[in-house]
């Protein structure tokens, strides 16, 4: 339904009494008329009843009919009066204007002669008896009376009240026409007053609209002293104050967020300075943690007293979990610091896998637990650094946490996507720390902050890893029986490799090639390669490899440690490049890095070339050495 405006409003306001009034007026007025219309009738039709019936007594009483006639014929001529009759006490008509076929039944006749009111019809007919008059004998002055007379006949007579109707009418429609003329001028009146009104209203309107839209600058037009006035001059102090108001909070908003803003800017590079001190403290407590683990896995070949055997595996417990608490604080100073970049490429799932859950196979077994997989041979687009990470705190996690059962690993392959799972029959995670054990620093069972038990930042690299790929992580879990956390990959198509080369046998005939500078972690390398039975070459720069691959014969695998981090590997896979172009020989290699750098990328049909960050420990760095000289596919590091 529309709503009526302000102007409707006041129109209705001032004329719907006015009508109402004028109604009630009108009707009062017309059915006065009406009433008084009709008793002045009565009284002139009951005159000349009266009249006619002194004058037909005694033309009854001596019979004679033709002065009855005449009498008729002069009734007939009164106003409102169609038809009369005389008849005699028998109902004999004596004299009419009308045929006697005509009369009307005694039935339709009004005894008396009292109007019938305007509600019947517009003729009808009044019957007046018709008595002998006597006069008192004792007193010739006393009134005539004939109450008590014998009657000597009746007198009809046929009226009509049209005339009175259509006085009546007129009248009405006079009355009507004043009233309509009167409220006619009333809403002149009324529009004339409320213009005013109505205009300082919608000007009102019209600013408070404005307000709501930001406009501070609309006033109301003061129109007179009136309440009006001082309502629209009320109106205009408030939009004044709202503008002043409005523009002092945007004052303080920019403000506000100026300093949010530098707030946040230094928040960012407070997180960005302790990444980067993270990194490099990371970087320069790598290097001797790097050569402490390599001294000790030295003195671990070499034939040491009995009785330092205990102190020397108590040691050698030491130092590898020192350089997994830094490798931990450098995956996530990486992370956190933003400064990896992510390098999708195809992925053999079996194989990526497969690597990670033999990694924990000894670890599961010295925990008597079942460590299984159900993996569907599928290939994942992915960067598989970051995937390999997520993996080593996956299974990891759920090896070290998990007393009895044991733990399973899946790889289920949908239409579009793949998913891995890690299933354990740990102690489970009640629902309130399903959220919070991805935050740095949360361990719920270690309240202690035992530091052998880790940092408590293995989940919270996980989380950040599968964001940084976008990759879905979630995580199922019910208390006493275990947990499952799941992550969703994209399927892509499997990549085509050369050939592989024929597995060696032994290690004599395999010679590696070692570049770089001269210092303990590069002679501890040696040594290494050396007690593994390897024909090890060393070249102190690229150079110098250069020169050493021209003369002698191309060696089986190549190891680079340069120290520049990001910009030596850059420099170490721009010199492979070269090295394969100008020699023909795309040679497997492995790049040793101090310092936090981007995942490797691949090239189809491309040697396989992987990323060995420190700390890292000798068996990984053997395995690493394996892979590469046995197997053709590149795997992730």
């Amino acid at each position: 339904m529309k709503t009526l405006g302000i102007r409707s409003r006041i129109l209705i306001a001032v004329l719907g009494p006015a009508i109402l009034v004028a109604v009630l007026v009108t009707g009062l007025l017309v059915i006065g008329q009406m009433q008084q219309a009709e008793a002045e009738q009565h009284r002139r039709l009951a005159a000349v009843a009266r009249q006619l019936a002194a004058l037909a007594e005694y033309n009854l009483f001596v019979g004679n009919n033709e002065a009855l006639g005449k009498l008729i014929e002069v009734a007939k001529r009164e106003p409102d009066v169609i038809a009369a009759a005389f008849l005699d006490t028998q109902g004999r008509v004596l004299a009419s204007t009308l045929p006697a076929d005509r009369l009307p039944p005694p039935a339709e006749v009004f005894a008396g002669f009292e109007a019938p009111g305007m509600r019947t019809a517009v003729e009808h007919w009044h019957a007046l008896p018709i008595r002998a008059t006597r006069l008192a004998e004792s007193d010739l002055y006393a009134s005539i009376t004939n109450i008590d007379a014998p009657p000597l006949g009746q007198l009809l007579l046929k009226v009509s009240t049209k005339s009175l109707r259509d006085e009546t009418l007129a009248y009405a429609l006079k009355a009507g026409a004043v009233s309509a003329f009167t409220l006619f001028f009333a809403i002149l009146i009324a529009i004339a007053f409320s213009r005013g009104l109505i205009r300082t209203l919608t000007d009102i309107g019209r600013v408070v609209e404005g307000i709501g839209r930001g406009q501070h600058d609309l006033r109301v037009e003061p129109r007179g002293h009136d309440e009006l006035a001082k309502l629209a001059a009320g109106i205009n102090a408030m939009a004044a104050a709202v503008g002043q108001t409005q523009e002092q909070l945007a004052d303080r908003i920019i403000e506000a967020t100026a300093t949010l803003r530098h707030e946040r800017d230094e928040a960012d590079h407070a997180a960005r300075a302790r990444s980067r001190f993270f990194a490099a403290a990371s970087h320069d407590l790598r290097q001797p943690a790097q050569a402490l683990g390599l001294f000790v896995a030295r003195l671990q070949r070499d034939n040491v007293s009995p009785d330092l055997q205990p102190q020397l595996s108590q040691l050698a417990q030491t130092v590898g979990n020192l350089q997994a608490l830094l490798g931990t604080l450098l995956d996530y100073s990486r992370l956190d610091g933003q400064v990896l970049r992510v390098v999708p490429q195809p992925v053999q799932a079996r194989q990526a896998i497969g690597q990670v859950v033999a990694s924990f196979a000894e670890a599961a077994a010295a925990r008597q637990l079942d460590l299984r997989t159900r993996l569907n041979d599928c290939w994942l687009l992915t960067d598989p650094a970051l995937l390999h990470r997520i993996l080593i705190n996956l299974i990891g996690n759920a090896v070290k946490h998990t007393r009895s059962g044991g733990v399973l690993v899946t790889c289920r392959r949908g239409a579009k996507q793949a998913r891995i799972e890690v299933w354990d029959t740990g102690p489970g995670i009640p629902p309130e720390a399903r959220e919070t054990i991805f935050d740095e620093l949360v361990q719920l069972e270690n309240p202690e902050r035992d530091a052998e038990k880790g940092l408590g930042l293995g989940l919270a690299i996980v989380r950040k890893s599968a964001n940084l790929l976008g990759h879905p992580l979630s995580l199922c879990s019910r208390v006493g029986q275990g947990s499952r956390f799941a992550l969703t990959l994209p399927l892509t198509a499997p990549i085509s490799h050369a050939t592989a080369t024929e597995e060696k046998s032994g290690h004599d005939q395999q010679r590696i090639l070692l570049v770089g500078p001269a210092c303990p972690e590069i002679e501890e390398i040696a040594a290494l390669l050396a007690g593994w039975q390897f024909g090890v070459e060393r070249s102190a720069d690229t150079a110098a490899a250069d020169i050493r691959i021209a003369r002698a014969d191309t060696p089986h695998l190549i190891i680079l440690d340069l120290p520049e981090g990001a910009t030596g590997v850059a420099h170490a896979l721009a010199w492979l490049n070269r090295i394969a172009a100008e020699s023909g020989h795309d040679l497997p290699a492995l790049i040793v890095s101090s310092g936090p750098v981007p995942a490797l990328g691949e090239q189809p049909g491309q040697a396989a070339r992987l990323l060995l960050t420190r700390p890292f420990r000798p068996a990984r760095l053997r395995a690493l050495i394996g892979r590469l000289l046995t197997q053709p596919e590149d795997l992730p590091d």
